[in-house]
């Protein structure tokens, strides 16, 4: 061997690596990750499963609720009553309906009187206007006072005539040969009286029978209801 040549020399090797300890932190953490995976997943499981019990709890208590009804509607008190009110005089106690004549009126509680005061039968011409071949002819004359303090519009008088056992409803005439026209026309001044007179159609067979009328001063009044029979 050479004096110059060198032996090799002696070089350190590396540490030994802690293998088995790395190894041993690393499953440490990767049972740690686990765990708290589990963990978590418990807890959003045990909150999902409190969200539903809630709800379900919720439900059964609007389903056992009894339904809100609306409240009822309450007159105002600062309200005056309308000048339509039912009639304050009664002809009669029991039903409320006046006989045909001079003696009984229905009375407003604004002050207007209705009264029916005759039930004629006529002979419906052949140039009149309602009514069938064979129907008898009824004039009613009707009498309204105005005991208020304004003067009344008769425009809106409105007069209707019914007949026989089922109360059939009388078709209106207009007959220029007894001067049957539209009714009432113009106004009633405070404390007057006006009269008028419609003209109907009825079944012969009906004329003995009790004729009904009902009377209404105007369409925001209530109708007054009257019984008569017929006169020659």
């Amino acid at each position: 061997m050479s004096q110059h040549q060198q032996s090799p020399q002696y070089q350190p090797g590396l540490p030994p690596q802690p293998v088995k300890k790395r190894h041993a932190l690393r499953n440490t953490l990767i049972v740690l990750s686990v765990g708290l995976i589990v963990f978590a997943g418990g807890c959003v499981a045990g909150l999902a499963n409190g969200v539903n019990e809630a709800t379900k709890d919720s439900t059964a208590a609007k389903a056992d609720a009894p339904a809100a009804s609306s409240p009822a509607t309450q007159p105002s008190q600062t309200s005056e009553p309308p000048a339509s009110a039912e009639p304050t005089a009664t002809p009669t106690d029991e039903d409320h309906v006046a006989k045909v004549g001079a003696t009984q009126w229905f009375e407003y509680s604004d002050g207007m009187k209705v009264q029916v005061t005759n039930l004629k039968r006529f002979r419906i011409s052949q140039y009149a206007v309602g009514g069938k071949p064979g129907d008898v002819g009824v004039i009613v004359t009707v009498t309204l006072q105005n005991m208020s303090s304004n003067t009344f519009d008769t425009s809106l008088v409105d007069v209707k005539l019914a007949s026989g056992p089922n109360g059939d409803q009388a078709e209106s005439v207009f007959d220029s040969d007894q001067n049957l026209g539209g009714g009432f026309e113009g106004s009633i001044l405070p404390g007057k009286k006006k009269t008028a007179r419609y003209g109907f159609a009825i079944p012969r067979t009906h004329v003995s029978s009790l004729l009904q009328l009902e009377v209404a001063p105007g369409w925001d009044y209530e109708g007054s209801h009257f019984e008569g029979k017929l006169s020659n």
